[in-house]
């Protein structure tokens, strides 16, 4: 076969591309041609020409015929593009659906930076305005039937979040954005094992920036390597949420620690709500009275039979004195959930509980009693009283 001897340089297609004014009709829609060279020679794309993507334009003559085929990043991409081919946006498009974004969506054509670039699509900074094209309300993919998002408003929450304020507010690129949790080509559902925010893997994923807490928390009762159970034990969303992550010494955040930790600790919750504690709570409404992680700890939470544990009967004094500088041993023996129905766990409130009940029914019975009978007599009298006079 003979050599090609012809090929197209970057400036050949500048001449047609390199006009702002260039561009095609289709389907009744005006569509711009035009590529930015001066820009693009700054990209990661700078020292390929245009042909290494757009292998069928490399024709003899000054123009190439219209319809050009689909850009295939895998030809050098591969290893990234078969980790995308897995993912839940290339299920969509396999099947058809075009609105799930493929490369170009994320990264741009022409305008291909570094991550590392604040000019790149997927700089850190710009990560959530580039997610949220799609996943922000009111987009084409939010209202199309088939898309069933679990959650809504998700780039308007995050903002709000303690991820999102740090990101937007305090400008710390540092933060935690959409690929940091859900990566950036393995995008999966939450319900798929291989998800990076599927149950059982969200605590490493939130472990890659949060490693101290991960180390507490494998150590706690609600980690699977310490409790062996078949029930479900709580992960990071179940406290924290995904999306509208709060700061935890913040009055959103603690305002709600009782009712989260109530969704799994339901009697416990009940017998807090009727102490000082929980009743203050709700009166005040306020941040400062003790909340479930203030006795129990937040990550490193243990048996009460653990000596490490804060509610250790040894460690009560500490954990007490944390708001009640003096708090001694005669003050622990506060019971902060007893509940006087529990005959087995509180006999002596059960006995007392029945006691006083029946001597306060009694009481009331006894001087009910004693009101009727003094009534019914002084109504006797008043008749006899009334005949008498007649």
């Amino acid at each position: 076969m003979c050599p090609r001897l012809y090929a197209l340089s970057n400036d050949d297609c500048a001449d047609c591309h390199g006009d702002k004014d260039f561009s095609v009709v289709k389907n009744g829609k005006k569509i711009s041609l035009y590529v930015n060279f001066d820009l693009f020679k700054q990209t990661v794309h700078a020292e390929n020409g245009c042909l290494s993507c757009h292998e069928d334009a490399d024709v003899e003559g000054d123009e190439h015929p219209p319809g050009l085929a689909p850009v295939k990043c895998a030809n050098c991409h591969d290893q990234i593009a078969a980790i995308y081919d897995k993912s839940a946006h290339s299920e969509f498009r396999q099947h058809g659906d075009m609105l799930a974004p493929g490369c170009s969506d994320c990264h741009t054509r022409h305008a291909i930076f570094p991550p590392t670039d604040k000019r790149s699509s997927v700089y850190k900074l710009n990560i959530p305005y580039t997610c949220g094209r799609c996943h922000r309300e009111g987009t084409k993919m939010n209202k199309a039937e088939g898309y069933r998002l679990s959650q809504h408003n998700i780039v308007k929450n995050y903002s709000m979040s303690i991820h999102g304020r740090g990101l937007f507010v305090d400008g710390l690129i540092v933060t935690a954005v959409c690929s940091d949790c859900h990566t950036a080509h393995n995008i999966r559902g939450e319900d798929d094992p291989l998800s990076s925010v599927n149950r059982k893997n969200i605590v490493q994923t939130c472990g890659k920036c949060h490693v101290g807490i991960v180390r507490k928390f494998e150590k706690s009762v609600h980690s699977p390597l310490v409790t062996k159970t078949k029930k479900r034990l709580p992960v990071c969303i179940d406290c924290h949420t995904s999306h509208t992550i709060k700061r935890p010494k913040g009055a959103g955040f603690r305002g709600t620690i009782a009712s989260e930790c109530g969704h799994c600790h339901e009697e416990e919750n009940k017998t807090y709500l009727e102490s000082y504690h929980g009743r203050a709570s709700l009166l005040r409404g306020g941040t400062a009275t003790a909340k479930c992680s203030d006795c129990h700890g937040s990550h490193y939470i243990l048996p009460a039979s653990s000596p490490d544990s804060t509610i250790n009967k040894a460690n009560l004094i500490k954990t007490c004195s944390k708001c009640h500088p003096k708090a001694n041993a005669g003050f622990t023996e506060y019971l902060p959930h007893a509940d006087y129905h529990q005959k087995g766990k509180y006999p002596y409130l059960y006995y007392t509980f029945l006691a006083m009940t029946g001597l306060l029914v009694g009481t009331f019975s006894f001087f009910g009693i004693h009101t009727l009978l003094w009534l019914g007599r002084s109504f006797y009298n008043r008749v006899i009283h009334l005949i008498k006079i007649k």
